[in-house]
């Protein structure tokens, strides 16, 4: 050991020990290790270790009842105004942090959240660098600050995030690779997350650049992690892909690295004190994984929203910021069947289905896209449309482009634009685009610095509307509806508005991207192609978590008797949810609870499954379940039967290729 490095470590070591800490390793003589920080779930069968070694480089591993989740993978900065690689330990604290919230869209109705928590603080030359880390009994998270030593603020140069996930080498992998799209030969790259999520093995990953999340499997049990981020929106970041380094082809080692959609020219300009969005993973079996809320618990008990003069407003305007407003509810949307400009321009056919939202008892419809081409010369008849939908009691959502509609993004157009609609009737916005790829030359897209600062500034202004988002076009979910519940849909997904979407795709979004959160699949009732069936189409309806979900056929097709019953009781806000059985690749089976009544809706992929259900989450006494089955043979026709069920009862149910059913129970009035 050089002079040098003596010195250091023997200030590293002293320091260590009077720090506040799980475990420290010291002494030079019987471990290689300078200190080791080991956070524990609340129930003990999650621990998370954070190691500085003996040449100052700081790693952790995840462990979940002794099996390795994540192993040895690299924590830190590289930023060009100091050397994070030469720290010494200035302290660390631990705290345990329990809460519970209530949600307007999500998974659940009400969410507990309990962890314990180490933050361990490192000096540099100018600055602090803090680790925290969590471990919840449904994964682990962390995140970093970076300060000036002397309290200052200013902007650093981010080189490169260090930070990284180091997948057993026996894993197996469902991830959604990273094509290139250039702009229309433009300055950037766009990236809409509009594409399927495939099975890879570590070894075969090949250098890929991957979005997040990425669910794996550890080995032979039913153990699993999904990997993704959380809290990107206001964190002054940009949004983080994945990817092994060329001297980790075949390893499986995969560190966080600047997203490739987006302008990258001064994009790692980073303002300090900062803050990164957390990088995190639930784990454990298939079911825990599903039904986690990681990338939302992680937000505490945070308030939602409020402008910064908020103590300066009325008691009436403070209201606007309970929220209390949004309303999750059913959509009707005629755009996947009457595609085109003309078609949106036509409000006898917007009457139409404002009329089947009446029927249905369904609270909203969208003008989609090309709605305002040339309004000003029908403009009586949009004000009548208006009209005629507040009398009818539906709220209307406009359809708008992230950045055209706007002059290339700019908030005052954005606040004019807002106002107007708003002062038409407009309920929100779905809200297009944010890829970039329709306006020459935008200062930022996709998920650069700008473009997440745009996002939170379109949530911000509509808040101040009580106007909600609907974010098409858009990045994954990264749990900002903690702070932002007007936001209650996001597209962000290979949804029905392509019709080569077929049965993997779907059951494969299931174990996902429909795991972040709100999911614009927009679900027919007759299917756009052969690879999917009725009642699959169906069983999607439910099995998307949506504020508000979007129903895109024709409107004859929600007036069929026989599925008609079905499309009325459709939820959009989920109380419960309960992962039944299924695995990637092949089925998934959830049931879902919405006031009184549970759906219960399973969808298969190529191969024909055999289907457990069992009952038991049924309250006491006797329920009515109307279902709906595909006719064997045709994927465009279903049957409905009634029984009756109690939680004792079990089911063996046979699915084909491609098919899905759903339950609908309730108790007999």
């Amino acid at each position: 050991m050089n002079k040098f490095k003596k010195i250091i470590m023997t200030a590293l070591c002293g320091a260590i020990c009077m720090s506040t800490i799980a475990f420290v390793g010291c002494s030079e003589s019987t471990t290689n290790n300078m200190g080791e920080w080991i956070v524990k779930s609340p129930d003990g069968s999650i621990t998370s270790s954070v190691v500085m070694d003996a040449d100052g480089k700081l790693s952790y591993s995840v462990t979940k009842d002794g099996t390795a989740v994540v192993q040895k993978s690299a924590l830190g900065f590289t930023i060009a105004e100091d050397d994070l690689r030469l720290l010494t330990v200035e302290g660390s604290s631990n705290k345990r942090i329990t809460g519970e919230y209530e949600n307007i869209t999500g998974k659940h109705a009400t969410v507990s959240y309990d962890c314990n928590e180490t933050i361990i603080t490192f000096k540099a030359w100018e600055f602090y660098l803090d680790v925290i880390m969590r471990a919840y009994d449904d994964g682990y998270a962390y995140r970093y600050n970076i300060r000036a030593i002397d309290g200052s603020s200013g902007t650093m140069t981010v080189l490169a995030e260090n930070s990284e996930f180091a997948l057993p080498s026996n894993a197996q992998l469902w991830t959604q690779p990273y094509k290139t799209s250039a702009a229309w030969g433009r300055e950037g790259e766009f990236f809409a997350y509009e594409n399927a999520y495939v099975y890879k093995n570590v070894a075969g990953l090949g250098g890929s650049t991957l979005a997040m999340p990425i669910l794996y499997k550890v080995g032979s049990a039913d153990l699993y992690s999904l990997i993704t981020e959380s809290d990107l929106i206001g964190s002054g970041f940009y949004g983080s892909f994945l990817k092994e380094q060329e001297k980790n082809y075949g390893t499986g080692i995969l560190q966080t690295v600047h997203t490739p959609a987006g302008i990258t020219k001064n994009d790692n300009k980073v303002a300090y004190p900062f803050t990164s969005p957390w990088r995190l993973g639930s784990v454990g079996t298939l079911a825990t994984v599903v039904e986690s809320e990681m990338h939302e618990k992680v937000y505490d008990d945070v308030t939602p929203w409020r402008p910064d003069n908020y103590d300066e407003l009325t008691d009436d305007e403070k209201e606007i910021y309970d929220y209390e407003w949004v309303e999750p509810g059913v959509s009707t949307f005629n755009w996947l069947r009457y595609p085109g400009v003309e078609n949106q321009r036509d409000y006898a056919l917007h009457k139409e289905y404002v009329d089947l939202a009446v029927a249905m008892g369904w609270k909203y419809h969208i003008l989609d896209g090309n709605w305002d081409n040339n309004l000003e010369s029908q403009m009586d008849v949009f004000l009548d449309f208006m009209d005629y939908a507040k009398q009818k009691g539906v709220k209307v959502i406009v359809w708008c482009d992230a950045y055209k509609t706007f002059g290339k993004g700019k908030k005052e157009i954005l606040t004019e634009k807002l106002d107007q609609w708003k002062s038409w009737g407009a309920s929100g916005i779905k809200i297009d685009f944010f890829s970039g790829e329709t306006v020459e030359n935008p200062p930022h897209q996709s998920e650069d610095i700008g473009a997440i600062e745009w996002y939170e500034t379109i949530y911000q202004e509509c808040a101040k509307r009580q106007m909600v988002v609907n974010a098409h076009g858009s990045n994954k979910p990264t749990g900002e509806r903690r702070k932002y519940p007007n936001v209650i849909n996001r597209e962000g997904i290979y949804g029905n508005e392509f019709d080569t979407v077929d049965s993997t795709v779907t059951v494969n979004h299931m174990f996902t991207r429909n795991l972040l959160g709100a999911a614009d699949f927009t679900p027919c009732v007759k299917p756009r192609n052969r690879g999917l069936t009725v009642g699959h189409q169906m069983a999607l309806a439910v099995l998307f978590e949506s504020g508000i979900p979007s129903m895109g056929d024709y409107a004859s097709e929600y007036y069929d008797e026989t599925v008609n019953s079905y499309y009325k009781a459709l939820p959009a806000k989920h109380d419960e949810m309960i992962f039944l059985g299924g695995e990637p690749d092949m089925y998934y089976c959830a049931a879902i609870k919405s006031g009184d009544d549970w759906f219960v809706a399973c969808i298969n992929a190529v191969v024909p499954n055999t289907v457990n259900l069992d009952f038991s989450f049924l309250g006491a006494g006797e329920y009515v379940a109307d279902v709906w089955t595909d006719v064997e043979g045709n994927n465009t026709a279903v049957t409905k039967t009634q029984k009756t069920l109690t939680n004792a009862t079990t089911e063996t149910v046979e699915i084909g290729r491609n098919c899905g059913f759903v339950y609908h129970i309730y108790k007999q009035a």
